[in-house]
């Protein structure tokens, strides 16, 4: 056998082993290539799930802020109803202050405060992360209509007929700014914390709402008689 016939079998031989599969470096460096790629779409996955949840709840908590706002100014704004002038010397703000609005109507005109909705308070709870409702008429329960939120910032502020804010000096209005309570400035201003990357920032909603005492308006030029 010549020496250029053996140089072609070996030739031969090399270009099959070659064919034959791949080595032990190239498996390595596909499956690095491979889970790095898998790291890629699983982490890219992660975080578009945890965005998703966080718009759900960055809309759950503008919706429910909404909603009782809205529940409290309807409430604030027939404050000293009185149709059947059956409670002379009516005032309707029982309790005014920052964080705490005590409101009476008499909505089915009995002369009494006992109905449900007759005499109502809400307050914000800052050190127990909670916005409550206290109806009175309806056996004095406590409704927590949110919680587990951040309250700071959260007031009730309060306005004569010109417009001039009534502060209360020792945490409440006297009976005299209570009397000449015309308007009232629902803040709600509230932060829940965010999920996974997005913990560090707080989904925050606020909703303000100016609502006027329509029955004071009223009151003010015709009294119920024997008031």
């Amino acid at each position: 056998m010549c020496n250029s016939e053996l140089r072609l079998r070996r030739r031969g031989v090399g270009r099959r082993r070659r064919q034959g599969g791949f080595t032990p470096v190239e498996v390595l460096v596909a499956s690095a290539v491979g889970l790095t790629a898998l790291a890629a779409v699983l982490s890219l996955n992660r975080f578009q799930m945890l965005t998703l949840r966080n718009q759900t709840t960055q809309v759950d908590v503008q919706t429910t802020a909404r909603n009782i706002v809205e529940l409290f100014a309807r409430e604030v704004r027939r404050a000293g109803a009185n149709p059947g002038c059956n409670i002379p010397a009516f005032s309707g703000i029982a309790d005014a202050r920052v964080q705490r609005l005590r409101i009476q109507s008499d909505l089915n005109g009995d002369g009494k405060l006992t109905a449900p909705g007759e005499d109502v308070t809400y307050r914000y709870r800052e050190y127990r992360d909670a916005v409550e409702r206290i109806d009175v008429g309806a056996g004095g329960t406590t409704e927590v209509l949110l919680s587990g939120i951040d309250l700071r910032d959260s007031n009730v502020r309060y306005f004569d007929g010109n417009g001039t804010e009534l502060l209360p000096g020792w945490g409440s209005l006297t009976t005299a700014q209570r009397s000449a309570v015309r308007r009232v400035r629902i803040e709600l201003n509230v932060a829940a914390r965010g999920l996974g990357i997005s913990s560090t920032q707080p989904l925050v909603a606020q909703v303000t709402a100016d609502v006027d005492l329509r029955n004071r308006f009223f009151l003010g030029t015709t009294a119920c008689p024997g008031s």
